[in-house]
């Protein structure tokens, strides 16, 4: 039999006087997925509230970690700037160290050179200007300046020389090193030149174990320095080494 407008409207009606109806005409009329649909929409709706909390909750763990990382980054900058000041203390303490053990090392090996002076120039009379009798002939050599109310400057002050040597009236004015430079040579010319402006046949002479440099003999060479460095010597060296030595 069909169904009428009419019995359509009687049943709506006869639904709304009886609602504990519509749960079984819904049963009647729809599958079982779809009377599940609103429970498994609910438990959806729960399971995304759980998950907004889960998030709300792994949201705030990542700021605690966040803020955890960020004050524990501070400590390790200034931990690396302090270890990096420790490094440059220690590169500083060590550049030290060698320069210091570089300085005594020439200090001995000067001490060294000055006490084999005989042996360098075969014979002769000599020692460094702090010795009395150095001083004396410096200062006896230097008297016309000194008239004239003068006095050299450091660079070529020849009391400030490593040694003064000399055989009868040939006098060396001697800069020691272990390594040769050109300070070395031009203080050696420099306070040779004092003397010579004095009277006295003074000759510039650098001593040491090697050359700085490679320019630094050629300079030797072009500023009339005579030199004994690495068992080698110059001619002016030799010479002054075959001069025959009479003590006073």
């Amino acid at each position: 039999m069909a169904l009428t407008v009419k019995d359509f409207h009687d049943l709506v009606r006869i639904l709304e006087e009886h609602p504990e109806w519509r749960a079984e005409l819904r049963r009647l009329l729809l599958t079982d997925q779809l009377l599940e649909l609103p429970a498994l929409v609910h438990e959806l709706a729960e399971a995304q509230q759980r998950t907004e909390r889960q998030m709300q909750v792994l949201a705030e763990q990542v700021r605690e970690l966040a803020e955890a990382q960020r004050q524990l980054e501070q400590p390790m900058v200034e931990l690396a700037a302090a270890q990096q000041r420790v490094e440059q203390v220690l590169l500083q303490l060590v550049g030290w160290q060698q320069g210091e053990a570089g300085r005594r090392e020439g200090e001995r090996y000067e001490r060294r050179t000055v006490a084999r002076a005989p042996n360098l120039f075969l014979g002769g009379e000599g020692g460094t200007p702090s010795e009395p009798d150095v001083r004396r002939r410096l200062t006896h050599w230097l008297r016309p300046l000194y008239q004239r109310g003068q006095a050299p400057d450091p660079l070529g002050d020849p009391f400030l020389a490593d040694l003064i040597w000399w055989k009868g009236d040939e006098v060396l004015l001697v800069e020691i090193s272990q390594k040769v430079d050109a300070q070395d040579i031009r203080r050696a010319r420099q306070r040779a030149d004092t003397l010579r402006e004095v009277g006295v046949k003074a000759t510039p002479v650098v001593i040491g174990e090697e050359w700085a440099t490679p320019e630094s003999q050629v300079l030797a060479q072009a500023e009339l320095v005579e030199w004994f460095v690495s068992g080698g010597s110059s001619q002016g060296f030799l010479n002054f080494r075959r001069l025959p030595f009479s003590p006073e």
